[in-house]
């Protein structure tokens, strides 16, 4: 992490737990490549706690911090002002402290959007929290017709065949939950802190789908599309993936 000094404008990752977090070795990594005296530090915060750290933090000058599990639909009631995909998707995973204000945005939907061609396709999304959120209203708005399956289901775990894109929005790493064929669009949102690849994206490899994306390639996305709104600045993503690869 950057040397922090009495000048260092801060910024963070909100969860429960954040310890296996990649976020702040990439994230660091982008203020150092721009010269930039900034540091990104985990906060670990409980559910119950979430608004007391949100309004803490705010108040303690950091610049603006994510939101990863479990509370990214829990973050969109604290935020002043919300974009219009972040409430369409009732889920946020950026926030911008500016002027008082707590602005509440979702890279999430702009990673996932760019990932994949979903004009036209049909889009299968696994799972119900704030990420499942974000996908459903990534592959909406990016022209895909969705549906959306959860272990409360009475199917699950579902038959994906005929689903052109499936994304796997819940935390399972070792279970590819549906069986990929050849010519689909794959993502995983979960990672391995080890960079090894999870059962869905080897089960993707080995059936020769078109597009596997995997959750380090969102992160990456999501993560440098929320750089630039801290800084106002472009992400330098060749130094941001060089760290975020070169730590596994």
């Amino acid at each position: 992490m950057n040397e922090l000094r009495g000048t260092t404008t801060l910024v963070g990752i909100l969860g429960w737990q954040v310890w296996h977090s990649l976020s702040p070795r990439f994230q660091n990594a982008g203020f150092t490549a721009l010269g930039l005296d900034w540091a990104y530090v985990p906060l670990p915060v409980r559910p119950e706690a979430l608004a007391d750290a949100v309004r803490g933090i705010a108040a303690a000058g950091f610049a603006g911090a994510n939101i990863t599990i479990p509370h990214k639909t829990a973050a969109v009631g604290l935020c002043d002002e919300v974009d219009d995909l972040a409430a369409e998707a009732g889920s946020v995973n950026t926030l911008v402290f500016l002027d008082g204000r707590v602005r509440g945005s979702s890279t999430d939907i702009t990673a996932i959007a760019a990932a994949v061609e979903a004009k036209g396709r049909s889009a299968l999304v696994l799972g119900s929290g704030g990420s499942a959120k974000a996908a459903v209203a990534a592959l909406r708005t990016a022209g895909a017709e969705v549906t959306t399956a959860t272990r409360h289901d009475a199917d699950w775990p579902p038959n994906g065949a005929d689903s052109d894109i499936v994304v796997n929005a819940t935390p399972v790493k070792d279970d590819p939950i549906v069986s990929p064929r050849a010519g689909q669009q794959i993502v995983d949102l979960p990672y391995n802190p080890n960079g090894e690849a999870t059962a869905l994206v080897t089960a993707a490899r080995e059936a020769g789908c078109e597009r596997v994306v995997d959750g380090l390639d969102i992160l990456l996305a999501q993560g440098a599309a929320s750089f630039e709104l801290w800084t106002g600045l472009p992400a330098p993503i060749v130094a941001m993936r060089e760290a975020l690869r070169s730590t596994i």
